[in-house]
């Protein structure tokens, strides 16, 4: 992926890539940083919330081996530094310091923010600079495409193709068979509104729908929910707390000290349950979720695809995600791992299935096959397929950045308990170059015509 960008940029000035998330696009455009800097010339990666500036700061420094500058209330000031990781909020109250030609490259994360008059205003400002975004839904809230921004895309592999080289973990898809309410629910910007959505569905009796589903089929998982307000998920917490299973409220407002406590107490299984809003969409790595609970309808693919992601990345002992949806959102926008198209107009919606099927109550339907799962709160399984997670497949001297950026990946592989071919996978997409390989190769045990081959077999992809 990171040679198809720098090659469409021979063309073209503005150019987004599409990774889902947990696909690694903080190595690929970390890779992109690096040769831009060999080139001489500035990067700047634009971010919307603290905590992607940090990360994004934190993953440059530690590949390029080069000292980053944070441009965000707070933070000491190191403007001459080459490479800045800014919060577009602050940046753009501070565009008079920097000269217009300052940057040679600007990345935008999570660019399906950068409709927003602040980016627009900075992009406008660096209009010099080429400009690179990176997001898993290259859409906005209403569906439309970001075609206004960008001139080009460049799509990475799909949900199922990271699936199937164990780059993201299989999962297993309930819905509850009565999905909360969204007839007669207001939508604004192309979704249900918090408001209408609390006034359909009576709060006490979701959350203990939501405590009945967990002990069915995720009891003693880490488990993450995602809420349509503040008053509905502080109510969940509150009755997995009635019924004796450790869990809690996070959202925007919580102190970060606070947040910090309860995530490190969540990856240690001390919290069961984590409810929140809006908070972890976006920019969060928590391996540690096991199970995930969407009491959030939703009309948007780009945040449903977001909410599913927090629970896809895999991690030791985790042999399959857990996705109980109580929001119907399956009905509305199929699995995580359907076929789309992502063009600059937005997401091109496939055709609905004409294969008939035998469901395991032996009816004949369209669609997806169907389990139905006798319980309580009664759930039925949506089945993606088989997958087969079998990959196969983990010194020459290298320089500061790849070898940074191949000893994390092999401590990545390490601590996540990935199979060796996942290094490979990573290689390709960083189109590495062949003394990487050999290197790669050495680590792994591999005798050195892997490498070789592995290398050849990268360029002609």
């Amino acid at each position: 992926m990171v040679s198809e960008i720098l090659g469409s940029l021979a063309q073209h000035n503005s150019v987004v890539g599409q990774l889902p998330t947990g696909g690694g696009k903080t190595m690929i455009f970390s890779a992109i940083t690096h040769e831009f800097i060999k080139r001489n010339e500035d990067v700047l990666l634009l971010s919307h919330r603290e905590e992607l500036v940090n990360q994004g700061a934190g993953k440059l420094e530690f590949v390029s081996g080069k000292p980053v500058g944070i441009i965000k209330a707070g933070y000491p000031d190191h403007g001459d530094r080459l490479i800045q990781s800014a919060s577009v909020q602050s940046l753009v109250r501070r565009l008079h310091r920097y000269p217009p030609d300052r940057f040679g490259a600007i990345i935008v994360d999570e660019c399906h923010h950068a409709t927003a008059k602040t980016y627009r205003k900075t992009l406008d400002y660096f209009q010099g600079a080429y400009t690179l975004g990176f997001t898993a839904t290259p859409c906005r809230g209403d569906g439309a495409g970001l075609g206004d921004l960008f001139s080009h895309m460049v799509t990475g592999p799909t949900i199922r193709e990271l699936i199937e080289a164990g780059y993201l973990s299989p999962y297993k898809y309930l819905a509850a068979e009565k999905s909360m309410v969204v007839r007669g629910a207001k939508v604004r910007r192309g979704d249900y509104t918090s408001k209408s959505l609390a006034r359909l569905n009576p709060r006490d009796q979701l959350a203990a729908d939501l405590v009945s589903s967990y002990c069915q089929h995720c009891d003693g998982l880490r488990c993450l929910i995602f809420a349509i307000d503040r008053d509905y998920s502080k109510a969940i917490a509150a009755m997995y707390q009635a019924a004796g299973i450790p869990a809690i409220h996070l959202d925007g407002e919580t102190p970060s000290e606070v947040r910090k406590a309860a995530l490190e107490a969540f990856q240690a299984g001390e919290i069961k349950v984590v409810s929140n809003v809006g908070l972890f969409t976006e920019g969060t790595d928590l391996p540690a979720i096991e199970a995930l609970q969407m009491a959030r309808p939703t009309k948007s693919l780009g945040l449903f695809l977001q909410m599913v992601g927090r629970v896809l990345r895999p991690a030791p002992g985790k042999d399959e995600a857990l996705i109980i949806d109580h929001g119907g959102n399956w009905e509305r926008h199929g699995l995580p791992c359907g076929d789309r198209t992502w063009t600059l107009e937005g997401v091109q919606k496939p055709k609905r299935a004409k294969r008939l099927v035998k469901n395991a109550e032996g009816e004949i339907v369209e669609w997806e096959p169907i389990e139905i799962v006798q319980t309580t709160v009664t759930t039925r399984e949506i089945q993606p397929g088989n997958v087969d997670h079998g990959l196969q497949g983990r010194s020459p001297e290298l320089d500061g950045f790849w070898k940074m950026a191949l000893d994390e990946l092999l401590e990545e592989r390490e601590a996540r308990g990935y199979q060796k071919g996942w290094v490979g996978y990573r290689l390709k997409d960083l189109n590495a170059p062949l003394g990487v390989w050999k290197a790669a190769a050495s680590e792994l045990g591999y005798k050195p015509g892997w490498a070789w081959y592995k290398w050849r077999e990268s360029r002609a992809a």
